[in-house]
């Protein structure tokens, strides 16, 4: 048994003396790679030539428009020509209620906003295309990916989440929360906070009866 141990320890400083020896060394023949298409795989290496494109360059210029995450852009905020929070689109980060909605070290509560009809029209847009795939456009949590099996899905209808304050809505759409992933990188601060306003129509929508409504407001909803 003592033979066996010393003939097997023997062996393994052995390769690994040999192999550690080799550090740094430089060989005249073709190395052995034991998985090649892992050095040689076809992909883009900065500042070097390509010949997947015509021009034989790895590196190209951003497409035209392309905006950084981070930074932003000027003058095209709802692409509509409606700018109430600033003359921007942005993904910014910066330590205050706008882009965190914390007031300190607590939620605050209101939209740093001039809630108008064009920012609800915008929060009902983007709700639609990023929320309603889980929460259905009544905001009930039976949107479609429920049926594939999302049944984690929050009703934002429920007084849980009517009682959160807006900024606590604002951070959990900008950071996720549960099954639910983080759009802080998808959507930008402003439409994110048109988002919350929207929703706070919705939720109050649901516990309003016809005939709360003005005659203007059903003689609309009856065109509807």
């Amino acid at each position: 048994m003592v033979r066996t141990f010393l003939i097997l320890f023997v062996v393994a400083v052995g390769a690994v003396i040999s192999m550690a020896g080799f550090r740094g060394e430089k060989f005249t023949g073709t190395p052995l790679q034991i998985t090649p298409d892992m050095k040689h795989q076809p992909k883009v290496i900065t500042q070097h030539a390509s010949r997947f494109f015509q021009d034989g360059r790895a590196d190209h210029p951003p497409v035209k428009g392309t905006i950084p995450v981070g930074y932003s852009l000027p003058g095209r905020y709802y692409q509509s020509g409606v700018n109430n929070l600033e003359a921007s689109s942005s993904f910014t980060s910066e330590p205050t209620y706008r882009d965190t909605g914390l007031m300190g070290e607590v939620y605050g509560d209101g939209v740093p906003t001039e809630v108008s009809a064009k920012l609800l029209e915008r929060g009902r847009e983007r709700y639609e295309i990023f929320c309603s795939v889980c929460h259905d456009k009544s905001g009930n949590g039976n949107g479609v990916a429920k049926a594939f099996g999302l049944v984690t899905v929050a009703s934002l209808m429920d007084d849980r989440i009517k009682g959160q304050p807006d900024g606590q809505i604002f951070a959990t759409i900008t950071h996720g929360k549960n099954t639910m992933g983080a759009y802080g990188s998808n959507i930008a601060v402003e439409d994110r906070w048109a988002i919350v306003a929207y929703l706070r129509v919705l939720q109050k929508s649901e516990s309003l009866k016809v005939e709360q409504l003005s005659p203007e407001q059903k003689a609309q909803l009856e065109k509807k």
